[in-house]
């Protein structure tokens, strides 16, 4: 089982010296009450879908509302394991790794908002799946609000937070700035690897949880040999996010904004503002949660979504 190894945590280690945000949430993990994500089985399965091998996960009855999670960066579906058991038994639920993240099949081609979205459409029309209630954290927000913009989308509803698209002062952590601003930042990043990456989210981006061994090894053997690759997700970062930011206001869908109340890589004042641009929409802060808000907080944001699909979307 891979773990993470001294070269991911001193590598990791640098990053957060020089990462200002990092004295906040450490102050805030030192306060909170920690506990260690429980080990959930996730059946997941892998499949050819629109011509790549894209791994997935399905529970949940069959006549229940149907609910799409997106995988976030550097983790993967994985990290939905602590909702996974209250989601399943109230909805039909399918966790989907993106195109180039976790364990799916994909290159720096498909680390656009665009291209995410014209995955979307193809696994979701090759699956036909209708009324969905999509949810989308992290790199899952850019691709969603690609996919409902651009394509005749199948979508009920959105939940998506903590990434690309809210207009507005488009507030940052320095390191994803350095990332976006620098190629040559993205180049020492994916020399480094999957491990420091991931070693490195795992602490700036969570305040309650810390990920089980499960987890960790699965993202570090999704990733392992593509980092390189998938940090191409950061180049031109600031123009993806000023292009999708410039049309939300055209989503004319039920959309649940959540955040973070201590989110530092992507400052929860980003959510506010996408809640104003959207025609429809409610925002939700998490409490005592940092960028990994679903993670943090497994049982809230899972009533959270069952109370959005069930009620509140309607």
């Amino acid at each position: 089982m891979k773990k993470l190894n001294i070269y991911d945590q001193l590598n990791a280690a640098a990053l957060l010296l020089v990462s200002p945000e990092w004295r906040k949430v450490k102050v805030a993990r030192k306060s909170a009450v920690s506990f260690e994500t429980p080990d959930v089985t996730m059946p997941t399965e892998t499949r050819m879908i629109a011509g790549r091998n894209i791994r997935l996960a399905q529970a949940g009855p069959a006549d229940a509302p149907l609910v799409v999670l997106l995988s976030p960066f550097p983790e993967s579906i994985l990290s939905f394991t602590g909702s996974w058991e209250a989601l399943t038994e109230k909805c039909r639920v399918i966790a989907i790794d993106l195109p180039g993240f976790g364990a799916s099949e994909g290159d720096r081609k498909d680390m656009s908002p665009t291209a995410q979205g014209a995955h979307l459409a193809a696994i979701f029309e090759e699956l036909d799946l209708q009324d969905i209630h999509l949810v989308a954290p992290d790199v899952g927000m850019a691709a969603a609000l690609a996919y409902v913009l651009d394509h005749k989308h199948r979508v009920t509803s959105l939940a998506v937070g903590h990434g690309l698209g809210a207009p507005g002062p488009f507030k940052l952590a320095f390191m994803i700035n350095m990332l976006a601003k620098f190629g040559f930042m993205r180049f020492t990043t994916g020399l480094l690897g999957a491990g420091p990456l991931i070693a490195f989210s795992s602490q700036l981006g969570s305040i309650r949880h810390r990920a089980n061994a499960k987890q960790i090894d699965d993202y570090k053997r999704s990733y392992s040999g593509r980092a390189p690759e998938v940090v191409y997700w950061f180049k031109d970062f600031r123009s993806k996010a000023a292009e999708l930011a410039g049309r939300v206001k055209e989503i004319d869908i039920p959309t649940l904004v959540f955040w973070g109340e201590l989110d530092v890589l992507f400052d929860p004042s980003n959510a506010e503002h996408l809640d104003a641009a959207l025609p429809q929409s409610k925002l939700q802060i998490l409490p005592e949660a940092g960028h990994l808000a679903w993670a943090d907080q497994p049982e809230l944001f899972a009533d959270m979504i069952i109370d959005w699909v069930e009620t509140t979307h309607k």
